[in-house]
């Protein structure tokens, strides 16, 4: 079976996925497969955690793009479940949307659920330093 290459700029090709896309039924049928690109955790004396330690998800879209419905659904659905089962922060620290200007990370400027962050808070942002209920969902 020859991979069917759809939408290049935003989908890599892999067999998985065409698999899924040519023998499964589509979202109008009730059936949605999305990829979550990043689970980042924190663990050990280094970030205040024990050993099992703490997490976010997170999607990364190129441009101003953001989630389309299915994944907003989708991933709504997992925060969701996720914040109810730690409403306190302690081991789950959200969701996150961030889009990047440009495929060099070094030269690219970036958002954080839509708000504008400087580098600076960019890259304490994964650390968890720069992490506030402003950002969570």
């Amino acid at each position: 079976m020859k991979l069917a290459f759809r939408n290049p700029d935003i989908l890599q090709v892999l067999p998985f996925r065409d698999w899924l896309r040519n023998k499964m039924p589509n979202g109008s049928f009730g059936f949605v497969v999305e990829d979550l690109d990043l689970v980042i955790r924190w663990f050990g004396r280094n970030y205040g955690f024990d050993g099992r330690g703490a997490f976010m998800l997170i999607d990364l879209k190129f441009g101003n793009k953001g989630l389309d419905i299915a994944q907003e659904k989708t991933f709504g659905l997992i925060d969701a479940l996720l914040r109810a089962a730690d409403p306190d922060y302690e081991r789950y620290f959200g969701f996150y949307l961030i889009q990047y200007s440009d495929d060099d990370w070094d030269e690219a400027e970036f958002k954080i659920n839509f708000k504008c962050v400087t580098r600076e808070q960019f890259v304490k942002f994964w650390s968890r330093q720069y992490i506030s209920e402003a950002y969570f969902k």
